[in-house]
């Protein structure tokens, strides 16, 4: 028992951090029904520049934590108004905004490239990683910085989308963006807040996890990849079913690893995929948030 909980808060802790970027996909996708591949890398920008900031430039936590949330802030400025606004105005099809997203990933890494370099790095903690001791589990408070920033996140996303008026011009954006400016809703204004918004919240789970996963360049394309299974899994319309599908990835992974070899895990979760696609092609919880709006 003791061995399947540290499984099950180790599952909990990674299941976090895909459904934050899993929560941030769903955003985006929420609003412009576009799919925003280079969401990673803004997990990776986080985890990166609280190198530059922290260790390089020997800034105070609170002053770079700043400085990292400027910087993710104004690279999704730069993908709204360099890659999204021209094709949107052109009237590309969402593929071609799709690819788009995927070309300015490519950008972010080769700029990553050219200042940190390939090799992996030693982010510093915002909290303490020494161990503590809860009930018959040991963990750290890091780990459960990552799950409480999680709850946070997801209730502050419930909240802005159901409980103001803001939130229902970004569901009514996303049904359909040309008669919600009929309606006098700015839709490129919505559009860009949900830019932001992702982008702030995968700048914060960098900081939060590079400090258990190393800091690397390359992590960004890992973790979209995680983060657009846990939005598949979970039903790509709605963030909170795109979080409970990251728990469900992540605690799949752990158990995997502990019971058998990580070997088999990503092949078990893409199996796991397709079936539930067969059975319900929204995702797990897609038909119950589709019915909700």
């Amino acid at each position: 028992m003791e061995k399947l909980g540290y499984l099950l808060l180790a599952g909990i802790t990674n299941g976090s951090v895909y459904g934050l970027i899993g929560l941030s996909l769903s955003i985006t996708y929420g609003s412009s029904r576009v799919i925003n591949f280079a969401q990673g890398d803004f997990v990776m920008l986080g985890a990166m520049t609280a190198i530059l900031f922290v260790v390089t430039a020997s800034l105070p936590w609170p002053a770079a934590l700043l400085a990292v949330l400027a910087t993710v802030l104004v690279v999704a400025l730069a993908l709204d108004y360099g890659v999204y606004r021209p094709m949107v105005r052109r009237n590309a099809p969402p593929l071609t905004i799709l690819m788009g997203t995927l070309g300015a990933a490519i950008m972010i890494y080769g700029t990553a490239l050219l200042v940190w370099g390939p090799d992996q790095q030693f982010v510093p903690a915002i909290v303490s990683l020494e161990p503590m001791t809860i009930g018959p589990l040991i963990t750290n408070p890091q780990q459960l910085a990552i799950i409480a920033v999680f709850a946070v996140f997801l209730w502050l996303t419930w909240y802005i989308l159901y409980r103001t008026r803001f939130g229902l011009s970004i569901r009514a954006t996303g049904v359909n963006p040309r008669v919600a400016l009929l309606m006098g809703i700015r839709s490129e204004r919505i559009v860009q807040f949900s830019f932001l918004f992702s982008a702030f919240v995968s700048g914060i789970s960098g900081v939060l996890v590079g400090p258990l996963l190393g800091g690397q360049i390359g992590m960004g394309l890992l973790l979209t990849v995680k983060g657009f299974m846990a939005a598949i899994l979970g039903g790509l319309g709605s963030p909170f079913a795109a979080a409970a599908g990251g728990i469900a990835i992540g605690m799949l992974e752990a158990l995997m690893a502990g019971y058998g070899t990580s070997l088999y895990a990503e092949p078990a979760i893409f199996l796991v995929i397709l079936f539930v696609l067969f059975v319900r092609p929204y995702g797990l919880l897609g038909d119950y948030e589709a019915e909700r709006r």
